[in-house]
């Protein structure tokens, strides 16, 4: 059995050539189709086991776990260089709000490691996203072409604001600002609508493993977009007064967004699938 969907040219045509490719959706997984090769392939099927054993792949799980510890790594070490450096000062910045994650990242030896870190860990994101439309739509509970786009546009802003970072000029002020604000929102929004992948799979399935995930997944959206009332409702109060704290909440948001995609990881594990990338055979595209 096949099932035909066109290539996201004809849903995102201001982002990709009419004559691309194709996707395909086999009952094993995801295929998209380039001239001369297959640019990935998603092998899994429903039951959480891969219909054929991939010899060579990639598990999503693993793919998600560089999703959210990498970025997590790369800022934690970045601020134990610059505060060793003397550039930040030693403290708890989840609690003491004493430096940025920016901060962080500004100067040498630290900057090169936050740019080898965070350009690789958005690249990494960005393919999480597209498998895990592919993960849904072979669940049958698609979220359309939103989520992954979304989660693209945070990567490449996630991108700029690192290319950024530690750059002198209005120009790269802006860029890291726009950069860092679009990241933290479409990430969230892509994350929003995977919850809402899981809470349709949950009312289908009637399977309460489904229904602990989305649960646990919405939990942590709310908890999110509380924190994020909360910043905005304190700047709004106390004015220069906030900054003092600003800080706190820009490292708690980091963390949150990082923690949703362990939430990802511990899914895939029970409801595995696998990245595979290999060359097309004669005629096949």
């Amino acid at each position: 059995m096949k099932h035909s969907v066109s290539f996201l040219a004809s849903h995102v045509p201001w982002l990709f050539s009419a004559n691309l490719g194709k996707i395909s959706v086999l009952d094993e997984g995801i295929c998209v189709s380039m001239p001369g090769y297959e640019a990935g392939v998603l092998v899994m099927n429903q039951t959480g086991a891969h219909s054929s054993a991939p010899s060579q792949g990639l598990p999503l799980v693993w793919l998600a776990w560089l999703a959210a510890l990498l970025p997590f790594v790369t800022t934690h070490i970045c601020y134990l260089l610059a505060a060793s450096h003397g550039q930040v000062d030693w403290c708890i910045p989840y609690w003491d709000s004493c430096t940025s994650i920016s901060a962080t990242g500004r100067q040498l030896p630290a900057k090169y490691v936050f740019k080898l870190g965070m350009i690789p860990a958005a690249l990494l994101t960005a393919a999480l996203w597209w498998c895990l439309w592919g993960w849904g739509r072979q669940h049958q509970a698609g979220t359309g072409w939103w989520m992954p786009v979304l989660g693209s546009l945070a990567a490449l802003a996630l991108i700029l604001y690192t290319l950024a970072l530690g750059e002198v000029g209005q120009g790269y002020r802006t860029l890291r600002r726009t950069g860092v604000v679009l990241a933290f929102a479409f990430t969230f929004l892509a994350q929003v609508l995977f919850t809402r992948l899981l809470r349709r799979l949950a009312q289908r399935n009637g399977d309460p493993w489904w229904t602990h995930w989305w649960r646990r997944s919405l939990s942590l959206q709310l908890l999110l977009l509380g924190i994020g009332l909360l910043s905005v409702i304190l700047d709004l109060v106390l004015g220069r007064g906030y900054d003092a704290m600003e800080d706190a909440f820009e490292w708690w948001m980091a963390l949150l967004l990082n923690g949703y995609f362990v939430g990802v990881a511990l899914l895939l594990r029970r409801d595995p699938g696998w990245l595979q990338i290999r060359a097309a055979g004669p005629g096949r595209v």
